[in-house]
């Protein structure tokens, strides 16, 4: 079977980076505060972001594309890693998901808080579609196993990071293996 790359080359330029980075990094702000997300201002993020409201604007429609685009960001790494592998199967792949959550803990629990459930699982089931697009399964089939996939590799994640007690990574990635499925 011939390797399919998942990497679109998504690519934001050095100046975006830096103000996505900023972005976010007063948003995470605001939710360690306890600030409910409906009482975020954009003036109100950009002032304590030092980003201009032009700038703002120029890439966002609202305070919760901030959250997404760190997602798509999170994604297209996940894709890159997965792209370099010689061969991609169950277990190298759940390695490479559990570093990803791992990795983004923080962004998995601002989640619910950012009312992204939905938007952010829709990412999730494209990229497993974009995984499913090779395998031989009629249309409908791939469509319910890839929503299936991001919606229990989110719920995973969250449950990871908003466990009471810290899971440590080997048994974060002992439960994925055990909770889903390793054929497909």
């Amino acid at each position: 079977m011939a390797k399919i790359f998942l990497d679109a080359q998504f690519k934001i330029d050095k100046r975006k980076q830096q103000t996505e980075a900023k972005l976010i990094q007063a948003l995470k702000q605001k939710w360690q505060d306890g600030t409910q997300f409906n009482q975020i201002d954009i003036k109100d993020l950009c002032e304590s972001a030092n980003v201009s409201r032009a700038t703002f604007y120029r890439h966002h429609e609202g305070i919760e594309d901030v959250v997404f685009v760190q997602f798509l960001i999170a994604i297209s790494e996940f894709e890159q890693k997965i792209d370099v592998l010689n061969r991609v199967n169950f277990e190298n792949g759940s390695i490479t998901i559990v570093d990803m959550i791992y990795a983004n803990l923080d962004l998995f629990k601002m989640v619910k808080w950012s009312h992204m459930q939905i938007k952010v699982q829709a990412l999730f089931s494209g990229t497993a579609l974009k995984i499913l697009i090779s395998r031989d399964y009629s249309k409908e089939a791939k469509h319910f196993i890839s929503d299936y996939l991001g919606t229990a590799i989110l719920n995973f994640a969250q449950r990871v990071a908003d466990a009471k007690e810290p899971i440590t990574k080997a048994e974060a990635l002992r439960l994925y293996r055990l909770l889903l499925p390793s054929r497909l």
